[in-house]
């Protein structure tokens, strides 16, 4: 079998759910879209039937940065 790199790993937004907590976050499907619509989301790069992929990687970024934004703003 043919290992992943973390950057090829695709996940969908219910996914997103429990990486966000394994990182302390605690947030709902609804702010999950919520983000998807900003600018600085990362961009769907798949899709699975009904649900877009996105790579892991970006979105652990992602959330790395909102955590670093809300540090700052307190």
């Amino acid at each position: 079998m043919e290992v992943l790199k973390e950057r090829d790993v695709l996940i969908n937004r219910t996914q997103m759910l429990g990486i966000a907590r394994e990182h302390r976050i605690f947030i709902s499907k609804s702010t999950i879209h919520r983000w998807a619509n900003e600018s600085n989301f990362p961009l769907a790069v798949g899709k699975d039937g009904l649900k877009l992929l996105y790579e892991r990687s970006q979105f652990v970024r992602y959330l790395k940065r909102i955590l670093r934004k809300i540090e700052e703003d307190h």
